[in-house]
């Protein structure tokens, strides 16, 4: 962007006489910097004869120049050496740089793209966080110790076993159903066939069986080898049960009618049911355990003939009721809550929504483990095998179930790992292609303004390349090797400022026409264009390239990585504009303008005259009166600028843009974090309605996997010397152990204790996930106290029970190394599938590395928390804050026994997550007042003139206030998207705002007389780029994935905004106030 503003006073180079030059150097209307630039010799036009011309009345001698001292960049006439090489060899240079840039290219592809892993040159967008906060520290800690370990142990305790065909958990198939009654999903047979249709797609092929999750926990059936597949996990096992006794279901919804029963069964539960921590249920009478044995005797039966395999009840008010008493039972409502949604009570018997998964599992054949490698091999290429049954054998029927006309009461929808990859693909090929009808109308659009197909195509030509050469030199001269996804916005950055470089340099090159005393040659005359578009897009490229640095104030790699290559991209298509469009603009002017044949570039095709001479003429022929300009032109000059220069125009202005601006400011002071799950993809589409019910229409089930959260002992803080992500992605720190940590009897059994207050203190019930009344929480402890007194795990009741702490069950560290090793072997008592070892339940909490324990950690499931989406900061908060306090009361104990200090945190980047939130609102608001101040003070700088620096500088605050604001009106919260764009703001609005101020400032005359320059000078050029902008933005408005939706309808109005504040609101207070400029000295 750029700023052009020619002389106001266009007058001849001579007297009327032609004797002498009509003005010298001292004049006041130039100083001597910009005699060099203005003052020209006019060739004589050829008559036909070589020794005879005649004088015209522009025209000057070669002898009469005005000559200067030659320096480094100008010759003797004031001409730039660099634009007189080029016009001596446009063709050559033209060429070279072209070769330049694809050479670049080239050397990117074979230096970056062939040697990226996966082929993907984008770096993952994980564990993304401040590396110095003590969240991402905590975490660091845990997770590059277990990381470093993990192989060792993983050889220990894995590699060489037999793993049983289709025994784990290798994919699922997830159905979301919505009702369209207000009788809910299970109020109609007709709702509930629906619903069993999709699981029929699976369970009725016999083809299913090589593929699904086989379930091992059930003896084989007689006279069968094969075992049948997982049942799904659904509410409908209840309403398809093998059997269903009325009388039995009636009397325990009787019994749990009344609250006390509820409660005292609660009580009683886990003693009574399940003989378990009974020593914490005091005065228990003998016919209060009767009766809570009996009725969970009942529940216990009429629940063990869950399993879809007979016909539908005929009473499905009595199971629905059913279910939501369950709900309340502690231990029994895992088997029902899961597939209710959260508004689903015994108040309120109706479920608007629900779900199920069907398992998919794997290996596909019987497999015995070996390197890590060759297991994921092994894996990817069942996933594919997967993955092409899938497609061929259900995609069609589970396209049709999601079908909105398929079922009349019900919505469903449908998400599947294998297949969700390429669902994800088609959408980012499909909004891809939305980005290149952008490109299409930057095109056409350059087409039409420099009615030029050749300067068209060279204009997109350096836009597009400006990415592969600035990706060139951030990757391979910088050595960045963090590439964010988000870097990928530079296309859309790029293509909005290209375009309004081109516009300016363009214009400039046109306006140059109307001025006799730059059309003496092509040199005197690019000379200017270069002199005054240069200067121009430099204060406004360097003002951008320094908003997108701001971005560095923050700690997030990501979006770090994100401004440097926007600005260098922008630097790039800077440099680009004023070397290869400008070459390509004098190719033009010798060969293509003014003519309509599309000749080779060189040596045929050069016009005579030229157009520059063409130009002289025109000058010359019209005499004292003004050519013509183009309408647009025109109109900026004479109509929005005379406009403009009307005071009861701008009091009109004054008031319209007060009153927008107090409710901006209003809205804008209303913008809040989110609360809600950030949108990955439009709210329409089927997948993003799936995930959006799934996040916000049900509470966390006890078949909910819930976020791990984990207490550790024997780890120190990790070490950062030497990290920075941005040169080494991969480079996180190194862990550091607790050197006396000591795995000593005592604890061993302070470890127990914990593991204990955790399952049973009640005032954890809210905080942590219950299980059959007892909180969730992994504690290998208790498995290794009995294995130490067995030699075995295979009663498991004595684990569960807690039979063993009656014995001394204390390990002796002296003896781990010889237990440790094949404990890790054994078989879990706590996987319903009784397959998993203990090795791969606990490979986080047992810090095993061959030879000795380095660490040991207990981990509980948060009920609210999950390892899957994103909740508000709030929520994450709160629970954080509850862990951290327990974390505070343990370390007490536990570190004097142990040694060293508790690690607590998450594996999941939930907790430095919570912590991103924070810096993304943080960052937005930092990061747009250091653009806008760095904007100040370029604009200081550049223009020397305070007033025109401050009053540029609140119209960008205008835009910024007035953007945020109607991010409020639309409903966004301040998310991670909206962090980020709301601190790019400054870099996208300063354009305008620039071009009009140092237009303004270089123009002559009075107030009015300068702003009546700038808008005839700068006006077409800034309506070009804010009609480029906005309707290249236009496109991203239909993308469903939701970061592009909304940097589309961010650029929107970011331009839209800055145009209408840089014209009529920047201009209505110069023109309002006519500050006087100094023509020479300080005008500070």
């Amino acid at each position: 962007m750029s700023t052009i503003s020619p002389e106001n006073s266009v007058r001849p180079i001579h007297d009327v006489d032609g004797d002498e030059p009509a003005f010298d150097a001292d004049d006041d209307f130039v100083d001597n910097e910009m005699a060099a630039s203005i003052v020209v010799a006019v060739e004589a036009a050829a008559d036909g004869s070589e020794g005879s011309r005649t004088r015209k009345p522009f025209e000057v001698t070669g002898d009469q120049r005005f000559r200067q001292e030659p320096n480094s960049f100008t010759d003797e006439y004031g001409n730039l050496k660099a634009v007189n090489f080029v016009i001596r060899h446009p063709c050559a240079i033209f060429s070279f740089l072209i070769a330049l840039c694809l050479v670049l290219s080239f050397l990117l592809n074979a230096l970056v793209f062939r040697t990226a892993k996966n082929g993907n040159p984008f770096t993952t967008p994980t564990n993304e966080f401040a590396l110095n906060d003590h969240r991402s520290i905590q975490y660091d800690s845990l997770r590059l110790a277990r990381d470093e370990i993990e192989n060792e142990r993983r050889v220990v305790s894995k590699e060489g076993q037999a793993v049983l065909k289709q025994s784990e958990l290798a994919d699922i198939a997830y159905w979301v159903f919505e009702s369209e009654t207000p009788n809910g999903l299970f109020g109609s047979p007709e709702s509930i066939q629906a619903m069993k249709d999709a699981y029929d797609i699976f369970y009725q092929d016999s083809g299913f069986k090589t593929y699904c999750q086989l379930d091992y926990r059930a003896p084989l059936a007689n006279n069968s080898s094969e075992r049948e597949c997982s049942k799904p996990l659904t509410p409908l096992l209840m309403y398809y049960p093998s059997s269903w006794d009325e009388g039995k279901a009636s009397a325990v919804i009787e019994a749990l009618k009344v609250s006390e029963n509820v409660d005292l069964f609660n009580n009683l539960a886990l003693c009574v049911i399940r003989g378990l921590y009974c020593e914490l249920v005091p005065n228990i009478t003998f016919q209060d355990q009767v009766w809570a044995a009996q009725l969970g005797g009942m529940i216990s039966n009429i629940t063990s003939t869950w399993d879809m395999s007979g016909s539908l009840v005929s009473n499905i008010t009595q199971v629905t009721e059913l279910a939501s008493y369950l709900i309340q039972v502690d231990i029994f409502k895992g088997l029902v809550d899961f597939g209710f949604d959260k508004g689903f009570s015994s108040e309120n018997p109706v479920s608007q929504y629900s779900r199920g998964i069907v398992f998919w599992g794997g290996p596909l054949e019987d497999r015995v483990s070996g390197s890590e490698a060759a297991e994921k091999d092994a894996d990817d290429s069942d996933g594919e095998k997967r993955k092409e049954f899938i497609k061929s054998n259900y995609l069609s029927d589970m396209n049709n179930q999601a079908n909105s006309g398929t079922h009349r009461t019900i919505n469903s929808y449908y998400f599947m790992t294998a297949i969700i990859g390429d669902t994800i693909l088609a959408i980012v090929t499909q909004d891809a292609l939305l980005a290149i009808f952008s490109f299409i109308f930057v095109f056409f659009w350059i087409r039409i303004n420099t009615q030029s197909w050749f300067l068209a195509f060279v204009g997109l030509f350096e836009i597009f390349f400006s990415i592969p050469v600035a990706w060139f030199i951030f990757t391979v001269i910088f050595q960045i090797k963090y590439f964010a996804t988000l870097n990928s916005l530079a296309i859309f950055v790029v293509a909005a400022i290209g375009a309004d470089d081109i516009f300016i340099f363009m214009d400039a090159y046109k306006q140059s026409q109307y001025h006799p005393e730059l059309l003496g040659d092509l040199s005197t005359r690019m000379s200017w264009v270069y002199r005054r578009t240069g200067v121009a897009m430099a204060i406004t490229s360097a003002t951008t390239c320094a908003a997108f640095l701001c971005t560095l104030i923050t700690p997030l790699t990501s979006i770090q990585s994100f401004g440097i290559f926007a600005a260098v991209v922008i630097f790039i298509d800077y440099v680009l504009v004023m070397s290869l469009f400008c070459t390509a603009v004098v190719i033009y002017h010798q060969r293509f303008e003014s003519t309509a044949k599309y000749g080779c570039c060189c040596p045929c095709g050069v016009q005579s005259p030229t157009p520059t001479e063409k130009a002289r003429f025109a000058l010359e022929a019209n005499g004292d009166t003004d050519l013509k300009r183009d309408r647009v032109s025109e109109f900026f000059r004479n109509r929005v600028a005379k406009f403009v220069q009307v005071p009861f125009h701008r009091l009109v202005f004054g008031v319209i843009f007060v009153s927008w601006m107090g409710v901006a400011l209003w809205q804008a002071l209303k913008l809040e974090p989110t609360k809600e799950n950030e949108q990955f993809l439009n709210e329409n589409h089927p997948l993003q309605k799936s995930i959006t019910i799934l996040n916000e229409q049900f509470e966390t089930a006890n078949d909910d996997l819930g976020l791990k959260v984990y207490y550790a002992w024997g780890l120190e803080e990790v070490s950062r010397d030497g990290v920075n992500r941005l040169l080494d992605p991969e480079n996180f720190g190194k862990p550091n152990y607790v050197k006396n940590f000591d795995f000593n009897q005592q604890c061993q059994s302070d470890l127990l204790a914990f593991c204990d207050d955790l399952k049973t203190n009640p005032k954890y019930k809210e905080l942590i996930k219950r299980r059959e009344g007892l909180g969730a929480v992994y504690c290998f402890v208790e498995e290794l106290a009995a294995y130490n007194i067995k030699g075995n795990l295979s009663d498991c009741e004595y684990v569960k029970k807690g039979a063993f702490k009656n014995e001394t069950w204390q390990v002796d560290p002296a003896s781990l190394s010889a237990i440790i090793p094949n404990f890790l072997t054994q078989k879990t008592c706590f996987d319903e599938e009784g397959i998993e070892t203990i090795g791969s339940r606990y490979s986080t909490e047992i810090g095993w590395d061959g030879y000795s324990l380095r660490y040991a950690a207990i981990a509980a499931e948060s009920d609210v928390l999950s390892p899957f989406g994103q909740v508000a900061e709030s929520v994450t908060r709160k629970e954080y804050d509850q862990f951290v306090q327990i974390a505070s009361e343990v370390d007490e104990i536990i570190s004097t026994s142990c040694g060293g200090n508790v690690i607590m945190t998450d594996l999941d980047e939930k907790f430095v997550f919570m912590n991103n939130q924070r810096i993304y609102v943080q960052s937005a608001l930092q990061s747009s007042l250091l653009g806008v101040a760095i904007a100040f003070f370029v604009l200081l700088l550049s223009t020397r003139v305070f007033h025109l620096a401050l009053f540029a500088s609140f119209s960008i605050v205008c835009v910024l206030i007035s953007v945020v604001a109607v991010m409020v009106m639309l409903g966004w919260y301040l998310g991670s998207i909206e962090s980020i764009l709301i601190a790019i703001i400054a870099g996208f609005s300063v354009d305008y705002v620039v071009h009009l101020a140092h237009a303004y400032e270089i123009a002559k005359g009075d107030t009015y007389e300068r702003i009546t320059e700038a808008f005839g000078d700068l006006g077409i050029s800034v309506f070009n780029g804010m009609i480029t902008s906005v309707v290249a933005s236009l496109p991203l408005f239909f993308c469903q994935l939701q970061f592009f939706a909304k940097f589309g309808t961010f650029l929107c109005l970011t331009i839209a905004f800055s145009w209408i504040f840089a014209n009529f609101g920047f201009m209505s207070v110069l023109a309002t106030l006519k500050i006087p400029l100094k023509e020479k000295g300080c005008r500070l």
